[in-house]
């Protein structure tokens, strides 16, 4: 292997490193930050106790993520969620980080069903080579011509966070019989959780 090769193939390790050390960190950190800020609104309980306990503000923090998570399984509790949610909406400049960031997090959720629709395979990026992807959308695209049924498609080329939405004529993706999950396995484990034959219409 010369010096060339070398360098070309550190440099993917190191990109590829990167993408999987950074939402990693970055999850990482914004718990960090979270336990931070709930055990900064904390000081004035611990000062009344007269000491501090550790392990309040990660206690405290997980406290407040299962009763998030309580309150949103809930009719009444989804409400005041959309309550809270519409007042955010309405901040400018909050809006449109608090929308992306949603949008993202309601496709990875565990109750993703309805975003992630079908496990499918595609055209992608040139004649004769396939891809994986989740129908995510179907639209009908109007042009001079007669409409056209379209799908989102999200292809992932990073795990599952990272990829490519592509749109894609309803007539040219072929659907899978690969559930939700299967389809998350299959891409999570590179392919190798793939079953050795594959029905699809």
């Amino acid at each position: 292997m010369d010096a060339q090769q070398f360098g070309r193939r550190l440099k993917h390790t190191l990109i590829s490193g990167l993408f999987i050390v950074g939402p990693l960190s970055l999850t990482f950190m914004l718990l960090a930050w979270f336990v931070a800020l709930v055990d900064k609104a904390l000081a004035p309980v611990i000062g009344f106790i007269g000491r501090p306990v550790p392990g309040l503000g990660l206690a405290t923090a997980v406290l407040i993520v299962l009763a998030a998570g309580v309150l949103g399984s809930h009719v009444v509790g989804q409400h005041v969620l959309e309550v809270v949610e519409e007042i955010v909406l309405r901040v400018p400049g909050l809006n449109w980080l608090y929308r992306t960031i949603k949008q993202i997090s309601d496709v990875f959720s565990p109750s993703a069903k309805e975003t992630l629709k079908h496990f499918v395979v595609v055209e992608y990026p040139r004649p004769g080579v396939y891809r994986f992807g989740f129908v995510t959308k179907e639209l009908t695209i109007e042009s001079g011509r007669l409409p056209r049924d379209f799908v989102a498609v999200f292809i992932p080329t990073n795990h599952l966070y990272i990829g490519d939405c592509v749109l894609v004529p309803k007539d040219a993706v072929l659907s899978t019989e690969l559930t939700q999950q299967q389809g998350i396995q299959a891409v999570l484990s590179a392919g190798a959780a793939l079953p050795s034959t594959i029905r699809v219409g």
